[in-house]
This record gives structure tokens, sequence and C-alpha cells, in this order.
């Protein structure tokens, strides 16, 4: 397991990764907060289709209420809120998603790059537990 301490202290950058950790989302929401950066926690455990991934994002990225729960107006509201400030995401319960909609999960992983690249903000951290295989279409991202 990467010591998420010392990747926050040496400044991730930004970017989408594997983290394979057993550390519950308030742990490092405290870890985050502590080192002084911000933390969005997107939990799809209990999400099967993108209309509950918009909703879960409208909320927890705090997008304005006349966001239209559709990717481009994902894509505008996250570039939007940008501040250039260093954010972690993390993704919990990816594999349940992954599971249910996979086209879903793989237009927001493009979403989240495309604003990676423009804003320079965002470093979403995909929670895996140190069992489970890589979804293929995970495989290709770095791990920390």
């Amino acid at each position: 397991m990467t010591d998420l301490r010392a990747l926050l202290a040496d400044g991730l950058r930004p970017g989408v990764y594997r983290w394979r950790s057993d550390q519950t989302p308030d742990q490092v929401r405290r870890e985050v907060e502590a080192a002084g950066w911000d933390f969005v926690l997107l939990d799809t455990t209990e999400i099967h289709d993108k209309s509950g991934f918009l909703d879960l994002c409208a909320t927890a990225f705090d997008l304005p209420r006349w966001f239209g729960r559709n990717w481009d107006a994902l894509a505008d509201s996250l570039s939007d809120r940008s501040t250039g400030e260093p954010e972690i995401v993390l993704w919990a319960g990816l594999r349940h998603l992954l599971d249910h909609d996979h086209d879903t999960v793989d237009v927001a992983l493009q979403i989240f790059t495309e604003d990676i690249t423009n804003s320079g903000q965002l470093r979403v951290l995909i929670l895996e537990p140190k069992t489970t295989k890589t979804p293929h279409l995970l495989s290709s991202l770095p791990v920390l």
C-alpha cells in the first residue's frame, strides 16, 4: 500500500489512479484534509446507471442547481468549478457501477481525464480492495 500522506506531501500529480488500500473513505478524508487538500467522495456502491452517477456527481461536487444531468453538463460544470487548488476525488465502489453500467464508468473516466488535462486540479483515486482483480477498463491506469 502506498502511504497517502507521503503522496500528498510529495505533491501528487493530477491524474486518474488505481489505489489499492483498505482505508475507509472517512480515514482517507481525514488524511487528505489534514494535509490541506480538498476532498470529494464518489461512492458508487449503490449506483446502477448514468442517471444515478450524475445525481451523485451533482451532490458530491456541489454542482449548481442548473446542472443538466448529462455528460456535457458534467464536463462543463467540473471545468467551471476548477479553482486550481489540488483536490482528491476518492471513487469507491467503482466495481459495482462497472458491473451494472460499463459505459457510464468509461465516459466518466474520459471526462475526469479531460478535466485533469485542462485544469490540473483533480487527482482521482479509484479505491480498489487489495484482493480484487483489476477490471480490463482500468488496467492501463497507473497504480499508486
